[in-house]
């Protein structure tokens, strides 16, 4: 039935689609197939189509670019939302603030704002991914948190009602919040900037991109998810986050590899699809044995930054099923 009901919305901006290889539908380019993909364009279809996942109680997994998800070997028998855009031009709400869809790419984002002169977006020039994704897990890079610029968020809670988030309520921590958990999907974003000067924020956006390309793979050429792990947390108030790429090198993650699955040699807490045999159970396999040298050489659990999504041997948790 819900099939029929998707078939029957009519819109343009949804589309439906089966046997989807999941290894399309991420950075890490891994994964076997999802029975059921629905692609979504626009919030206004977004909202369509969480309504009627609502009224067939059926859960599906939101995505955005699966740039923070490995994905199953085996596939998920389940449904999944992917919601992209091509378009990431926000529109003005009032003065130096702006509301864009939560499909919008982030890196393409920050490249507007550097281009018209609005800054506060720089720092997330290059992380690839959707601002949705990005604001569920309070992206960040050089010492910036997307919850930093936020307002607002508009999206649909646990149950399926339409809902607006003040950033206050939605419990942002370093790569986390609570709408990373509890089923609530995000359809557009509300954020702040400062004026700035474009010729400023181009050249800061640059250097930037090319501090990254010394460090990260192109994921394009050489799949992978970005960091695996977090970093750690100070030991006071007075420090900063330690980097995990930092305590993996010491303890040797850089010469660790199995099967398909390899740290990249520029950048330890990068694990990246080293052959085109590489499979799902490789790299996790990998991330388990690179936490197991950490917590040998220096004593620290690494927690992971990436979310899995299905059965992938060796995992205890299982099936992930994030609403």
């Amino acid at each position: 039935m819900i099939v029929s009901a998707l078939q029957n919305l009519a819109d343009p901006a949804v589309h439906l689609r089966e046997n989807v290889p999941l290894r399309d539908c991420g950075t890490f380019q891994i994964g076997g197939p999802a029975r059921h993909v629905v692609e979504c364009h626009a919030p206004s279809a977004l909202g369509k189509v969480r309504e009627i996942f609502k009224t067939h109680g059926i859960p599906a997994v939101l995505l955005g670019q699966g740039s923070n998800v490995l994905f199953s070997d085996e596939g998920w028998p389940g449904w999944i939302v992917r919601y992209l855009s091509q378009d990431c031009k926000p529109e003005p709400i009032g003065e130096n603030r702006w509301r864009v869809s939560a499909a919008a790419d982030l890196d393409a984002l920050a490249a507007w704002a550097c281009a018209s002169g609005q800054a506060g977006l720089e720092a997330f020039s290059g992380i690839p991914g959707t601002i949705g994704g990005g604001v569920a897990g309070n992206a960040g890079a050089w010492g910036a948190q997307l919850e930093q610029v936020l307002e607002r968020i508009h999206g649909w809670d646990p149950e399926g009602k339409q809902a607006i988030w003040l950033v206050a309520e939605c419990q942002f921590e370093y790569r986390d919040s609570r709408l990373k958990h509890d089923g609530s999907w995000i359809g557009a974003i509300d954020f702040r900037t400062e004026p700035g000067d474009p010729v400023i924020l181009e050249q800061k956006r640059r250097e930037i991109l090319s501090l990254r390309a010394q460090k990260h793979p192109d994921w394009r050429k050489t799949p992978c998810i970005g960091s695996f792990f977090r970093n750690l947390a100070p030991s006071s108030a007075a420090e900063r986050r330690q980097a995990a790429g930092w305590f993996l090198e010491t303890a040797g993650a850089k010469n660790e590899r199995v099967g398909g699955a390899a740290v990249f040699e520029k950048h330890a807490n990068i694990l990246v699809k080293a052959t085109e045999t590489c499979t799902a159970a490789d790299v996790a396999a990998l991330a388990r044995r690179l936490q197991s040298r950490v917590k040998i050489v220096h004593g620290y659990n690494l927690i992971r930054e990436i979310r899995y999504l299905g059965f992938i041997p060796g995992e205890t948790d299982g099936f992930h099923t994030f609403h």
